[in-house]
């Protein structure tokens, strides 16, 4: 058999460009830190945390297409960049530039991977798959937040934070309740995490197994949320075997 891997070595360099696509949230957040969260860290979290809750799962999703939402569903990115409202470009045109790039995805990378139908299933919610990856999404835009806020606490009243975002209503409305960003991103995103009973029905489930992948995603950030309210979140390191770490430049660095 005759190999020729030209585009799937050009997909993969594709795909790496989103190492060094910086997710814009933080920027426009003024978030200062040694190094922020790129498009690859994202995908790499989701599907960790797609890992970790499968036990909680019901049987029965295909797991398979859940690596294929995640690995695809922030992919046009790597042309488009992270674009958002709130830097002045309209849904319109974010949504316009994002065609183009699913557009040329779908066409180069057909041979590779069914890119466009991926990224099309996705963004219709076309199956309960779609909507658990679009969950857990949702669920790591705040743990992001919550990291980062353990880390330093952030300045709302940075005057280098676009109005946009700092005057939103419920932005402004969290902040006069004494919320930090962490706890407002918190409660913004969870408010995705819910599957209604016409989706039940949509994605021929019952009621029962729609329960258990909210609850357990839910859970999961709970859990996060509750250890930066105790400021637990950032002790992950405090029982790692000191032996082990003698070769750890990260570790020689924060000790110095």
């Amino acid at each position: 058999m005759e190999y020729n891997f030209k585009d799937d070595v050009k997909l993969f360099m594709v795909f790496d460009i989103l190492g060094d696509t910086e997710r814009t949230g933080p920027h426009l957040w003024q978030i200062e830190r040694f190094r922020l969260e790129d498009v690859k860290n994202h995908i790499l979290d989701l599907l960790l945390m797609t890992r970790i809750l499968k036990k909680y799962f019901p049987e029965g999703l295909d797991y398979d297409k859940i690596t294929d939402y995640i690995i695809c569903h922030d992919l046009p990115e790597a042309i488009t960049g992270d674009i958002t409202k709130f830097e002045g470009v309209s849904n319109e045109e974010i949504q316009n530039v994002t065609a183009m790039a699913i557009d040329y995805l779908d066409e180069r990378f057909k041979n590779v991977l069914n890119v466009g139908n991926i990224l099309r299933s996705y963004e219709a919610r076309f199956d309960l798959e779609s909507k658990v990856v679009n969950m857990l999404d949702k669920v790591h835009s705040s743990t992001t937040f919550i990291k980062y806020e353990s880390e330093s606490h952030v300045d709302m009243d940075d005057p280098r934070i676009i109005p946009e975002l700092r005057n939103h209503p419920f932005v402004v409305e969290k902040i006069n309740a004494g919320y930090d960003l962490a706890d407002i991103f918190f409660e913004f995103h969870m408010k995705a995490v819910n599957i209604s009973d016409e989706e039940c029905s949509r994605y021929l489930i019952t009621r029962g197994q729609a329960d258990m992948i909210v609850n357990a995603i839910r859970g999961f950030a709970n859990e996060m949320y509750s250890e930066k309210k105790d400021g637990t979140l950032l002790n992950a390191k405090d029982d790692f075997p000191q032996k082990a770490m003698v070769y750890n430049r990260a570790n020689k660095k924060s000790s110095t």
